[in-house]
């Protein structure tokens, strides 16, 4: 006899349907799996043969050859050992076929018969929601997938439990709220760093790129922890679009999906496959993880010259696309990027109070290890010096803008660039405020790119002021923040 079940593979963040094909007949036993399998699909044959004998099932004595459709694309993850347990048995007749018509399966079996979560969950619930088809899968995963809207799920315990026909579906479940902000870090906790934290609001309005330059200690980190407390909170959509990267990474998607922006700051020795993404099979990297988060890049030099440089394309374009053999799969990795970097290798090029001990030469040498393209890509770049411990502590501090105080800023300057006239930011500059950007852009030697991202913080500085134009001193600003290099 045969049967088919529907399953699906991961794809980059997409779940592609596969049928699982399933045939019994007579002669020597033996338990094939064809269709280009990976090892992890490959051992659930025992994995299948062990929970199906367990559960209370029978396990034919025959010829089982299990095929997976479509047969040129590569399967992978152990999410088909529910799909080809179900398969078997509705083969040889010990479930009816029929049951599992409009059904998706997905789950890895444990050798008691359990039914486990596995990677990309939500993808594949996307895919069964595209489909029209309930989702059938492990009782743990029922709160997450409900994120996916139209979706049917129906939750299995065990395979024991599909002796008694397909479970229901469950009664929706969202994700707890979270607090909007859970900055980690509020801005009034900061003492001192006035013109930092303006630039954190003008990067959170306006989804700028910032890099912190300074000596060791003086604040950098615990700036950029501050930056997701300002941003605006995450639309339904963006929460799922998040929340399926982390996902099909095997990470908990719960938190993104309960409105947390995500926060990645990886260390410096990673690779480049761990911050774009890749391996075998490919998994997001770093940026991707990062995505409608922050993703702070402490040490910047300290990375390799080569990572830096993949990084380019992915903060222009706000995607990651891999090119393999089988072909392209692309990650989202629209993120709001803050660097920090000490000025020289000792940490004090530049610091008042404290002599630089390395030479002229080794100084930009460590400097360059970041190169003029990434440098190119920063919109924001700000010295951050160490505050006077006079003034850390001290009684008296007088309590500073608040993080929630200044996100209410960058909500009203967001609106209101949203309903502005769409004139375009040449169009917006003031003829005094365009003839000083001329001249800088002359004085400084930027680029092409350079000057558009000068403009857009000068355009965003506006946005904050509700200025229709952009006058000559939010252009003066905007250069305040721009082309630190030295």
């Amino acid at each position: 006899m045969q049967a088919t079940i529907t399953t699906a593979t991961l794809v980059g963040v997409d779940a592609v349907p596969v049928e699982v094909q399933a045939d019994v007949s007579s002669g020597l036993p033996v338990f094939g799996i064809v269709g280009l399998p990976d090892v992890a699909v490959q051992e659930a044959r025992d994995r299948v043969r062990a929970a199906l004998r367990t559960s209370g099932y029978e396990f034919p004595n025959a010829r089982v050859i299990v095929n997976l459709a479509p047969a040129p694309l590569r399967k992978h993850g152990t999410g088909f050992d529910l799909p080809i347990a179900l398969a078997v048995l509705c083969a040889t007749g010990q479930l009816e076929p029929r049951a599992f018509d409009r059904i998706s399966a997905v789950g890895e079996l444990g050798l008691d018969g359990s039914v486990r979560e596995v990677p990309g969950m939500l993808a594949h619930a996307l895919a069964a929601a595209r489909q029209a088809r309930d989702l059938l899968g492990p009782q743990s995963a029922a709160t997450v997938v409900h994120a996916v809207p139209d979706l049917r799920y129906r939750p299995l315990l065990g395979i024991r439990a599909a002796r008694q026909g397909i479970p229901s579906t469950c009664r929706r479940r969202s994700p707890q709220e979270a607090p909007p902000s859970a900055p980690g870090v509020d801005l009034s906790d900061v003492v001192g760093h006035m013109q930092v934290k303006r630039c954190l609001q003008i990067a959170a309005s306006g989804g700028h790129n910032v890099l912190f330059v300074g000596p060791p200690g003086a604040g950098k980190t615990m700036l950029a922890r501050a930056l997701c407390g300002l941003l605006p909170p995450l639309s339904a959509a963006e929460r799922l679009e998040a929340a399926l990267v982390h996902s099909v990474a095997g990470r908990d998607p719960s938190p993104v999906l309960g409105g947390v922006r995500p926060f990645r700051a990886p260390h410096h020795s990673s690779s480049i496959a761990g911050l774009i993404g890749g391996g075998s099979p490919p998994l997001p990297g770093e940026i991707s993880l990062a995505h409608t988060g922050v993703l702070f890049l402490d040490e910047l030099p300290e990375f390799g010259p080569a990572s830096l440089q993949a990084l380019r394309q992915p903060i222009e374009e706000g995607a990651v696309t891999l090119v393999r053999a089988h072909g392209a799969i692309r990650y989202p990795a629209r993120v709001a990027l803050v660097a920090a970097m000490n000025p020289c290798p000792c940490g004090y090029h530049g610091d008042q109070d404290k002599a630089c001990s390395c030479p002229p030469g080794l100084v930009a040498r460590y400097q360059s290890r970041v190169g003029g393209p990434l440098y190119d890509r920063m919109d924001i770049s700000t010295r951050v010096d160490r505050v006077d411990p006079g003034l850390l502590l001290s009684d008296d501090q007088a309590v500073g803008v608040t993080t929630a105080e200044s996100r209410q800023a960058v909500l009203a300057a967001r609106a209101y660039a949203e309903e502005r006239a769409r004139s375009g930011l040449r169009r917006s500059l003031h003829p005094v405020a365009l003839s000083l950007l001329e001249h800088s852009a002359r004085r400084m030697n930027l680029s092409g790119r350079g000057v558009t991202r000068l403009l857009k913080v000068a355009r965003t500085i506006a946005d904050l002021d509700a200025s229709e134009r952009v006058l000559e001193g939010h252009v003066a600003e905007a250069l305040t923040y721009r082309g630190w290099k030295g």
